[in-house]
């Protein structure tokens, strides 16, 4: 069974993130990243926990014979912050922030799957002083086209 367009540029988005490492360059590390899963996410494990949601996509039938499409995704972002970490929680969600979007620019096109990747905002969680997690939401949207006919081919 081949994978649809849409999933391809999914199981990009989560290798990209998980390519978040200090070995290569970051600032932080990435312990999971997660597809969302009705049945539940695992976040309080790692340091940092990803997990990509999917929104409500559209398509425009149009150039035809295909479909130009707009995939909204959320990033749901969990930290676990250290007792001993020296920053405060906000530098630690800033860092993070600055080393998604860094790794999210370096293929705007995820694999060859997609025309544009844009990185529409973010929005740290309301959190309770002392409370174990902390984390942020990035708001991202994939354009992309496939054939009318085929999900599964780029026009």
């Amino acid at each position: 069974m081949a994978d649809t367009i849409r999933e391809k540029i999914v199981k990009n988005l989560k290798t990209t993130l998980e390519g978040i490492t200090t070995a290569n360059g970051y600032n932080n590390e990435v312990g999971s990243v997660q597809r969302w899963d009705k049945r539940g996410n695992e976040t309080a494990q790692q340091n940092i926990t990803i997990v990509i949601y999917p929104g409500p996509e559209t398509k425009l039938p149009q150039p035809n014979p295909l479909f130009s499409c707009r995939l909204p995704l959320m990033l749901e972002v969990w930290v676990i912050q250290d007792e001993d970490d020296t920053l405060s929680t906000d530098e630690r969600l800033n860092s993070i922030l600055g080393d998604i979007e860094k790794a999210l620019m370096v293929d705007i096109k995820r694999g060859g799957n997609a025309e544009d990747t844009d990185i529409n905002g973010n929005e740290q969680f309301l959190t309770i002083e002392g409370q174990p997690n902390a984390g942020l939401t990035v708001d991202i949207e994939v354009k992309y086209r496939h054939k009318q006919t085929d999900p599964e081919q780029i026009g």
